[in-house]
């Protein structure tokens, strides 16, 4: 069971690590991490107040990138889990902010958010506010039990969110004081479940720490009810405290993890005991307690669980487990492996502080390259290989709080301006601004255009042939994105245009007394958007807009030499006129 960080290899062995890693490189480039951390809240002078972030990492958790900051105005502490929706976008909570959203009471009640893989943008969908307490501060993240409809909860409510027609509802809220502590999950029955804790006892007036219940939803009726109760007599039995995602790791038998709870005496002041492992059956709302964590052996205060082969299920324990001859006064958690079909539960890992900073785990996922990756109470990254059964310590830049797996299409820079003109004779260059796409193919009117395959739009003496609508089709291996689209006109003669604009743009009469007529060329599609008329000192006496071979009205000036100047789509023109 050792942690190990460094390895010496010979020569060989680097070459066929190299052979691997290039087809690891071409199999998982695309494939990314991302996660958020809730940001520092302390206010310390000097010290910049940081919100919150999205952050992305490659598939072995490094190479970290900021996506977005989080601010006070659209939103901060993003605690839940992102999720990757049918539609390809991100979706995911922030606890707090938004305090320009609609609604005026309690605005500063958190946001649901979208990110934009492509575009690489961020976007509020609703701001939580309301009198009621129920309908504000999303502790959670979002799944998507139906196409289009993401489904989450505040802190008592679940709610419905749908993306097509932007509408938000509520249900029935949680009674006795409960509150949802992880992401829903939609179980091979249909319903939706998850897990809460808090409440009151019957017949006690005072609430006590760490109950729990499972809860059901009916996305169909919109209701929410208990789907067991976990009792304030039986917490040292059952457990106390579910605050994680259930897992299916068979049909109809949900798994989960009491925090406290149990039958072992854990090493805390409350005496709240180590925490439980539990299977629940959806067929027939059976409650059955599986395993009872200690602190010495297994290790204490479980957290969320993850599906591994042969439907074997690992998980994670903050605190306890063996104590390490480094530092035999602290144990500082483990890492188990559970086969529900022999309920049997094997430690693999007792982490510890002598080789790495992996200690107090929190967080543990899987990856599709077949490493689980977690994270530590410290925002630590660590992989773990259950074939080889090492784990190694992978980064800690911007201390994510959870992560998941997406395979990302190719992105692109949305397209602030999507239409230019062009000079013939002249070049053209536009670049999409990507970096994870593998080919390129440029299209103009829908038709490939020869020989442009990067992801930059290269286009060199240009003729009126050449304009069109242009878009980018980029692959990858997670699928095709096409850009929008980029409307292109080549409508002046090339690097004699100013000149000849200067020759065919026509005053007359002039002088004048009244009426200042204006001849555009024939030849060039010329657009005048303003004019201004100075005096002899140079002093701007008048500016109007005017449309193409208008008249403009000088009678009111008072007699003399004026300077009329136009800006044009290709530029500025200016001329003197005399007024009689």
């Amino acid at each position: 069971m050792a942690i190990k960080v460094y390895q010496e290899v010979s020569m060989k062995t680097i070459y066929i690590i190299c052979i691997l890693f290039a087809y690891t490189f071409n199999t998982y480039a695309q494939k990314e991490l991302w996660g958020v951390n809730d940001g520092d809240y302390v206010n310390v002078p000097g010290f910049p107040f940081n919100y919150g972030k999205i952050v992305k990492y490659d598939i072995n958790g490094e190479n970290p990138e900021v996506m977005h900051d989080f601010d006070s105005i659209q939103g901060y502490r993003p605690l839940g889990r992102l999720f990757l929706a049918s539609n390809g976008k991100l979706y995911g909570t922030a606890v707090a902010g938004g305090e320009t959203g609609p609604v005026v009471t309690n605005a500063n009640a958190g946001v649901l958010f979208e990110y934009d893989l492509i575009l690489n943008k961020y976007s509020v969908l609703h701001y939580f506010g309301s009198d009621n307490i129920g309908y504000s501060n999303p502790d959670i993240g979002v799944i998507e039990p139906t196409p289009g409809i993401l489904c989450g909860a505040t802190q008592n409510r679940i709610y419905n969110y749908d993306i097509a027609t932007e509408s938000m509802t509520f249900s029935n809220p949680l009674l006795y004081q409960n509150i949802f502590t992880s992401e829903l999950m939609k179980a091979s029955n249909g319903y939706i479940y998850g897990v809460s804790y808090g409440g009151y006892c019957q017949n006690v007036t005072s609430p006590l720490p760490y109950l729990g219940n499972i809860i059901k939803y009916d996305i169909v009726t919109n209701n929410v009810s208990f789907a067991h109760s976990i009792t304030c007599p039986q917490r040292e039995i059952k457990g106390a405290g579910p605050r994680n995602q259930l897992v299916e790791a068979s049909v109809g038998k949900l798994y989960g993890t009491c925090v406290s709870g149990g039958i072992n005496e854990f090493n805390d002041p409350d005496n709240l005991k180590g925490g439980t492992l539990f299977e629940f059956n959806i067929d027939t709302d059976a409650y059955t307690k599986k395993i009872d964590f200690d602190f010495p052996t297994i290790g204490a205060r479980p957290f969320n669980l993850v599906i591994g082969d042969n439907s074997k299920i690992y998980g994670i324990c903050e605190e306890g487990g063996a104590s390490q001859s480094c530092d035999p006064t602290n144990n500082f958690g483990a890492l188990y492996e559970y086969t529900p079909t022999t309920n049997v539960l094997e430690v693999k890992q007792y982490l510890n502080l002598c080789t790495t900073p992996i200690r107090y785990p929190q967080f543990l996922m899987r990856t599709s390259n077949g490493y689980f990756m977690g994270i530590t109470v410290d925002g630590n990254i660590f992989k773990y290989d259950a074939v080889t059964n090492e784990i190694t310590y992978v980064s800690t830049f911007y201390k994510p709080l959870n992560l998941i797996e997406i395979c990302r299409k190719p992105s692109y820079h949305f397209f602030d301006v999507d239409t230019f003109d062009a000079c013939a004779g002249g070049t053209f260059n536009y670049d999409v601004q990507n970096t994870n796409a593998i080919n390129y193919q440029w299209k103009k009117n829908e038709q490939d255009v020869i020989g442009q395959t990067t992801g930059v739009l290269n286009l060199t003496n240009l003729q009126a042939s050449d304009a069109g609508d242009y878009t980018c089709l980029m692959t990858n291996e997670c699928g095709t994105t096409t850009t929008m689209v980029l409307h292109l006109t080549v409508s002046c003669l090339g690097i004699n245009t100013y000149a000849d604009l200067d020759k065919s743009i026509k005053l007359f009469p002039n002088p004048t007394e009244d009426i200042l007529n204006i001849k555009l060329p024939e030849n060039i599609e010329v657009t005048v958007t303003s004019i201004k008329i100075a005096n002899s000192l140079g002093q701007i006496i008048r500016e109007q807009k005017i449309q193409n071979n208008g008249a403009i009205d000088v009678s009111q000036l008072q007699t003399g030499i004026y300077v009329i100047s136009f800006t044009t789509n290709y530029g500025d023109w200016k001329e003197k006129f005399v007024k009689e």
